[in-house]
């Protein structure tokens, strides 16, 4: 099972680990109490990142925290497509990413790669991202209410109804 290896270095002398399982497809990482992933400090926003599985791929997404989301050094821009051992920061707060592939006596490897910005996949239509099913439900629903309205005045010029009465007096 994937997981991040979250640690925070106080006063330079003391570190502080927490292992986080990624056991759910979408993780919303920041300071609010609703996150999956709670990290309390000033510099998190309250949504500021979110962690999607799509296609067995970890995709890392910068919600617009204030301090911004940097994978292995350099700032990210929309998704980024997570490999093992990048290490991800969220303001002082650090993570490693470990995609459950290796065991966790393997754990020292070579420096992580510099980060590279790959382009996102486009959306699978089973798992539409949120603004692609906002946009199919309001679609749906309009074309509710010009159906609902059609058959109104339909039965309207039939003579089995007057509008007039429908409205309020």
């Amino acid at each position: 099972m994937a997981r991040l290896i979250i640690y925070e270095e106080l006063e330079e002398t003391e570190t502080i680990y927490e292992t986080f399982d990624l056991s759910v497809n979408r993780i919303l990482i920041g300071s609010d109490d609703d996150n999956h992933l709670i990290l309390v400090s000033p510099d998190i926003d309250l949504v500021h990142a979110s962690l999607e599985l799509r296609d067995e791929h970890w995709v890392l997404q910068d919600l617009g925290g204030p301090g911004g989301t940097a994978v292995n050094g350099a700032m990210i821009e929309g998704p980024f497509y997570l490999k093992h051992n990048d290490l991800i920061e969220l303001a002082h707060i650090k993570m490693k990413f470990d995609d459950g592939s290796s065991p966790a006596e393997e754990e020292e490897e070579a420096e992580p790669e510099p980060a590279k910005p790959v382009r996102p996949r486009p959306p699978v239509d089973e798992n539409p991202s949120g603004r692609l099913w906002f946009a199919k439900v309001a679609l749906g629903t309009i074309a509710a209410i010009l159906v609902i309205i059609a058959l109104l005045a339909m039965a309207h010029y039939l003579g089995m109804i007057r509008i007039m009465d429908l409205l309020p007096s």
